[in-house]
């Protein structure tokens, strides 16, 4: 390494060479990282070409550290990866151990560049005849305080072995954050049939159940993640209306998405993670009172995951004027506390339509109007339902209404409006509008 290609070429001919692109071997450590997730949630890249996992409390899930660690030599070997695998206690020995200790377990022996240390402090280390970690580990930690105060090297060398010998903490950065509730599941034989990836999921939504209920916490957002024998990965993510434990609501969200996964030569590791929870609410009901809620949410996030959009409902507002008596809203819809005195029509229009109205007498019911570049001839009405405006709110240009419900010649019924009054409104003539259509 660092030799220069023409002086390696006259060395070994046959020397192949490819273009460095820094950006996609990155890439490619990164879809690495993400594929050891199978052995662990915390896994860091150790750029270029280095990977870090926290695996306490992980080995015994695959039946030890040792069978663990053959594993994975194994699966990146079929891979087509050369590999050096180490675990410790710490990520500096881990580290050393990988890169430099060849098999063996033990720090004193290997060079103090397994320190992690950059290479001009390693050649003052080995000018001092410090060759070796243990050569390190051997002089009084006071004596090395000394000997490299002021320089460089002494916070080089000096916190990673600290670091090395757990002696400082290193905390490792994810690629993601670490999951409050995680449930996993590594197979023996990889599973294509889709009966058995739902009796895997199965078990791995009671395992994350039981867990969130133990804590009184309910999963918001869901990560299924689905490891392929070929070594690629699919993500499945879930959201909830509001914080559940139930397994039977969670396995109907997550197995019409299941369904969508190509299972490949087989999925050999599965795992469920809780990635936002909250605290779940107690409820009991009456005899008298409304159980629908939590029936809705479970149809509200049916409908979310499966068509990426949230059932909306409406919400009852304290108005008369019928545009800002309702509003959108997540959750189900409400009784008004205000009823409105007549009734209204099936379907009221977003916004009040602009139509062109010929009455019998200038404050009288319509006779025939044009709406929608359509003339109808009128034959009943009802009305007028006079609205005024709301005080509390009232602005320049708001005028009071008269609403009609009126029917066509064809059986159809309209609700429409009349805004402002005859005589009062200066130059300017009331304006009709249609507002919505009745049965």
């Amino acid at each position: 390494m660092g030799q220069r290609l023409a002086d390696a070429r006259a060395q070994e001919p046959d020397l192949l060479s490819e273009l460095h692109e820094p950006e996609q071997d990155l890439a490619s450590l990164l879809g690495l990282c993400r594929w050891m997730e199978r052995y662990s949630p915390l896994v860091s890249p150790d750029a270029p070409d280095g990977v870090l996992l926290d695996v306490t409390g992980i080995p015994h899930l695959f039946g030890g550290e040792a069978a663990m660690l053959n594993e994975m030599r194994e699966r990146l070997a079929h891979y087509g990866f050369s590999t050096s695998i180490s675990i410790a206690n710490t990520i500096g020995a881990a580290w050393g151990l990988a890169r430099y200790g060849r098999g063996g377990e033990d720090l004193e022996p290997l060079p103090v560049e397994a320190l992690r240390i950059d290479g001009e402090a390693a050649k003052i280390l080995r000018r001092l005849g410090l060759k070796t970690i243990g050569s390190l580990m051997g002089i009084p930690r006071s004596s090395l305080a000394r000997r490299f105060r002021g320089e460089r090297i002494h916070e080089n060398v000096l916190t990673r072995l600290d670091e090395a010998l757990g002696v400082r903490d290193e905390p490792l950065n994810p690629l993601n954050p670490p999951p409050t509730f995680v449930a996993h599941r590594a197979l023996m034989e990889p599973l294509i049939s889709t009966e058995g990836l739902e009796s895997l999921l199965t078990g791995l939504v009671t395992l994350l159940c039981r867990d969130l209920k133990k804590q009184n916490q309910g999963a918001l957002r869901l990560t299924l993640k689905l490891y392929r024998s070929e070594g690629s990965r699919s993500t499945l993510i879930v959201g909830l209306s509001s914080p559940s434990f139930d397994p039977a609501h969670i396995f109907r969200l997550l197995k019409p998405r299941l369904h969508t996964i190509d299972a490949g030569f087989g999925i050999d590791a599965m795992t469920l993670e809780a990635r936002e929870t909250a605290t779940v609410k107690s409820r009991q009901y009456g005899f008298t009172e409304d159980t629908s809620v939590a029936d809705f949410d479970r149809l509200n996030d049916r409908v979310m995951n499966r068509h990426d959009a949230a059932l909306e409902g409406s919400v009852a507002v304290e108005s008369y004027v019928p545009e800002r008596a309702e509003k959108k809203s997540y959750k189900r819809v409400q009784k008004p506390t205000l009823q409105p005195t007549k009734s209204r029509p099936l379907l009221i229009l977003e916004a009040p339509e602009t139509a062109s109205v010929i009455a019998s007498v200038p404050d009288g019911p319509p006779m025939r109007f044009t709406w929608r570049k359509v003339t109808r001839r009128v034959l009943r009405s009802q009305g007028p339902e006079r609205i005024a405006p709301e005080w509390w709110q009232l602005s320049e240009g708001q005028q009071p209404r008269d609403y009609y419900v009126i029917e066509d010649d064809e059986g159809r019924r309209f609700w429409i409006y009349r805004e402002g009054l005859y005589g009062e409104t200066g130059e300017m003539q009331p304006k009709w509008f249609v507002h919505g259509l009745s049965a």
